[in-house]
């Protein structure tokens, strides 16, 4: 990302963040428009094959398990065991010093890995630039999608949440519209800290329904909750009204969800067993949580991935890969 861009993402997010959440949807829409317009050649035909019936689930629950898989997912696990860790589930949720596993556990049951390492990944690269999910993604996002941040973590069994931005509930607010893709994997059951959210409550008409089933308690103040969506209190008060409506996602190693994390939602702490998660998030454009702003594009030839180069696949990953780097560069 450039200066200016950055400038510019940065100058979009103090709109953003003073306009209230369940406005940002109609705003998404004229920005979708107008990105069409300058991205008409980057069009591609919806692929025979492709996942486009999904698409009215994950608008009114606000997630869609995918029939896609990793197909490695053994190998991509051992990759992530052997590569070293920080503290937390994000590079910069602590001091982001690398470590090795067992002595990021012996302090901390969250342990993280850098963008660089989880772009590196065997094959990862090829699974989240899938046709099939890409399309999908466009068709709900409006535009072509950009690809603007990857993450992964581990999640140790623990008495109690840690982390109020990962495992209390709450609301990501990256971009006017987003999708995270979440992909397992370690199986994933009820015990295992999976993927918590309450369908329909990205909207403030699927949050009004909710409250309305939920009517014993009527203090909830529906538009504020996407105002001041973080934090113990506002988590506790969601779980009271909403816990037995949330659903788990849950699957063996190697399944995936597609999700609006603008949805209240949160990663269950383990009981029995680790979970091991990467996520992928697909936005309008640049944002300030664009991974190019933890590190530099990585090179294309640096990382495992049959992926062509057309200009479709260099706008989907623009702020991840410079296509054209030389390994003298």
């Amino acid at each position: 990302m450039t200066v200016y861009t950055e400038l510019q993402a940065r100058a979009l997010t103090v709109i953003r963040r003073s306009t209230p959440r369940y406005k940002w949807d109609a705003i998404a829409d004229i920005v979708a428009r107008d990105r069409q317009k300058v991205e008409n050649h980057l069009k591609a035909e919806p692929p025979s094959n492709g996942y486009r019936q999904l698409l009215p689930q994950l608008q009114s629950q606000s997630y869609t398990p995918l029939p896609l898989t990793v197909p490695n997912v053994d190998e991509v696990r051992r990759y992530f065991e052997i590569n070293p860790v920080h503290k937390g589930s994000h590079i910069f949720s602590f001091d982001g010093r690398p470590q090795q596993m067992a002595d990021v556990r012996a302090t901390f049951p969250m342990a993280g890995y850098r963008a660089d390492q989880v772009l590196r990944a065997p094959g990862l690269i090829d699974v989240l630039n899938d046709p099939r999910l890409i399309d999908l993604i466009e068709a709900y996002l409006g535009c072509v999608p950009t690809l603007y941040s990857v993450n992964a973590w581990w999640s140790h069994p623990a008495n109690k949440p840690e982390m109020t931005n990962v495992q209390f509930f709450h609301r990501d607010t990256d971009d006017w519209r987003f999708l995270t893709l979440f992909i397992y994997l370690t199986d994933v059951d009820s015990e295992s800290g999976p993927h918590q959210l309450v369908p329909g409550s990205h909207s403030l008409a699927g949050m009004r329904e909710l409250v309305r089933k939920a009517s014993w308690w009527p203090r909830f103040d529906v538009e504020r909750s996407f105002v001041d969506d973080m934090g113990e209190d506002f988590s506790r008060d969601c779980d009271r009204l909403f816990g037995t409506m949330a659903v788990d996602i849950t699957g063996p190693a190697g399944s995936m969800a597609l999700v609006n994390t603008l949805a209240l939602h949160r990663g269950l702490v383990p009981r029995r067993s680790a979970r091991c998660v990467v996520w992928a998030r697909y936005g309008l454009g640049p944002n300030t949580n664009s991974a190019d702003l933890e590190m530099g594009p990585l090179g294309l030839r640096q990382v495992s991935t049959t992926m062509q180069d057309t200009p479709r696949n260099r706008y989907i990953n623009r702020l991840l890969f410079e296509f054209d780097r030389r390994p003298e560069n």
